[in-house]
């Protein structure tokens, strides 16, 4: 019996980079045999961009699909019935693992023994593109079967040869991100949509390691979706740290060897995989305390573009926004939270300070923080589970020489009359990007110069929840955004991290100076509305819900919240797990107000 192994690398990795990633250090440390004695056979394929086309494979990852069928083709050339078949992957190579074992899932394994060599590449491909790719639009589809015999066949769905799947960090967002307006227009890469977003129900391990701290737009995570089979064993994980920090690339691997061990471990007891015992003792370190990177660029495009003085540019491309975890609690653990991020949490290392604080309010309790002008991302420390809330606010920020209260301000004032005509030219392209939304279906399209926020004044405070979710049905459900404005009251629908911002342009932060004070307080359940008002069944999706009369007076300030309710209940999973638990106190940890 023989065990064959895959490892899909990363954007621009090689076994030759000063600094290897955990798909690397895990292939290297593989032995010949598992745990049972079985033979182990493994691949090891670098990642998009390192061998040519090296920007557009790195930054808009031409190169996938190749990688996909270049994976798919080496299993085929030395899979026999019976023989076992794991996947490992850290972002575009987990792409690629989970896509080698969706074309698996949807194509079977071919027998390509009598067929000519010249003639096996065009196969593949053609295989990958009915087989696969159209079948996922055409399930009933059968003529690109004609003509082929199957080493495994995809209609003994229940005996797939796939028994273990280990990833770190799945990135799923390819090409030219949607937020960067005409540019995303000459992206040709729709073709890489992902399609293999809900695992196999027959594959009976798969294992994700997530990163908490990573913020870059086009490294959202892409999970794998509910609900799973009945004998899966699924587990997602989430670790301190950026993408790279989790799936390795730096030199000070502590946070990455946290990740290695528990994948190796994982596949160990799993299905038996044997790595060199030595090997894993002596040189996999893990150290939760060790330094949390803030990776630039995108896969290292714009890595040389790091200096402080072009932090502007790399903000604009980036587009940063906080990921939706669960919330860290000690005194409740969940496994969706490694006990990495419960070490660092409660002995956070004295060269970073505390590491992501967590306070829940109860009913009637108040939190003030400060909020700062310059800061696109907020962290106010504040886990808001699902409920009513009142947000106030006050001080004076200013954008320039704009003076200004967290109500934000329209108009010419004549305070500075080049910085305010500048912002009349970022509110005319926000009417342009708004009608570039519509026409082209890019929701995200953002243009260079206007507004994070186009329905609030400029540099109106904002609250954004970040508890993103993925329905039952399939439905994206983005953050929930908050027009906090002077003071509003919201419904949160989703439990999630709050974090605030004042509303100016990507790339523009550095001239804001200021802060004001935000202060929430969770309201008692006897003033809830039980009725939705007519503002409620009207927002948009996306923004929280205004309740009670502080809501209506918020919207008169100039804090537009005039919306609609979503279509479906949100099955935030990360986030419904993470409120379960024994002997809760909320605001034991965190700072008191």
């Amino acid at each position: 019996m023989t065990h064959l192994i895959v490892c899909c690398d990363g954007t621009w990795s090689t076994p030759q980079n000063e600094s290897v990633t955990n798909v690397c250090r895990l292939y290297n440390a593989l032995t010949e045999t598992g745990m049972d004695g079985d033979r182990q056979l493994a691949y090891y394929q670098p990642g998009v961009g390192t061998l040519s086309n090296r920007l557009l494979g790195g930054a808009v990852g031409l190169g996938l699909s190749d990688n996909v069928m270049d994976a798919y083709l080496w299993l085929t050339m030395r899979y026999v019935p019976g023989y076992r078949i794991s996947l490992f992957g850290f972002s575009r190579g987990a792409y690629t693992a989970r896509s080698v074992a969706g074309m698996i899932s949807a194509c079977g394994l071919i027998d390509n023994a009598k067929v000519d060599e010249a003639e096996l590449w065009p196969q593949i491909k053609d295989l990958y593109d009915r087989g696969y790719r159209q079948r996922k639009r055409d399930p009933q589809g059968r003529e690109w079967r004609n003509g082929l015999t199957f080493r495994w066949d995809p209609d003994d769905c229940d005996q797939i040869p796939i028994h273990f799947i280990g990833v770190w960090e799945t990135v799923g967002a390819l090409g030219i991100p949607a937020y960067m307006g005409w540019l995303s227009l000459l992206d040709p890469l729709h073709r890489h949509d992902f399609h293999d977003v809900r695992l196999n129900p027959y594959i009976k391990h798969g294992r994700h390691a997530v990163a908490m701290d990573e913020r870059r737009s086009p490294y959202t995570p892409t999970l794998w979706s509910e609900p799973y089979g009945t004998e899966q064993i699924v587990k997602q994980v989430w670790f301190p740290g950026s993408h790279v920090d989790v799936g390795g690339g730096h030199p000070q691997r502590g946070l990455s060897d946290c990740s290695l061990r528990w994948m190796i471990d994982e596949a160990r007891r799993a299905v038996g995989i044997g790595f060199y015992k030595t090997t894993v003792k002596n040189q996999i370190n893990p150290n939760p305390l060790d330094v949390l990177h803030a990776d630039h660029g995108v896969v290292g495009v714009l890595q040389p573009l790091a200096a402080p003085q072009l932090e502007p540019l790399l903000e604009i491309f980036l587009q940063p926004r906080p990921r939706a975890v669960p919330k860290i609690d000690p005194d409740a653990t969940i496994p969706l939270i490694h006990q990495s991020v419960y070490d660092r949490y409660q002995n956070p290392p004295i060269t970073s300070g505390p590491y992501r604080p967590t306070r829940v309010l109860a009913p009637e309790q108040s939190k003030t923080v400060e909020v700062f002008a310059h800061e696109p991302w907020n962290e106010t420390g504040l886990y808001l589970e699902a409920g009513d809330y009142r947000f106030t606010a006050e001080g004076r920020w200013r954008d320039v020489g704009i003076l200004s209260g967290p109500a934000g301000i329209t108009g010419l004032r004549r305070f500075n009359p080049l910085v305010e005509r500048l912002r009349l030219v970022g509110t005319l392209l926000g009417q342009g990007e708004k009608l570039f939304q519509l026409v082209t279906g890019k929701k995200m399209a953002n243009f260079v110069g206007t507004r994070r926020e186009e329905n609030m004044p400029w540099m109106s405070l904002v609250g954004v929840v970040a508890n993103d979710a993925t329905a039952v049905d399939g439905e994206y459900k983005s953050h929930e955004r908050i027009a906090v404005g002077a003071g509003t009251c919201c419904r949160v629908a989703r439990s999630g991290y709050l974090y605030a911002f004042a509303n100016d342009a990507w790339g523009f932060y550095g001239n804001n100076r200021g802060s004001v004070h935000l202060t929430v307080t969770r309201m008692p359940v006897e003033e809830q509305p039980t009725v939705p008002t007519r503002t409620e069944r009207e927002r948009t999706p996306g923004q929280a819900v205004p309740v009670g009369k502080a809501g209506k007076a918020g919207k008169a300030r100039g804090t537009d919240e005039a919306s609609r309710r979503g279509a479906a209940p949100s099955v935030n999973r990360q986030a419904e797990l993470a409120d379960i638990g024994r002997g809760r106190r909320a605001g034991k940890h965190g700072k008191q107000g």
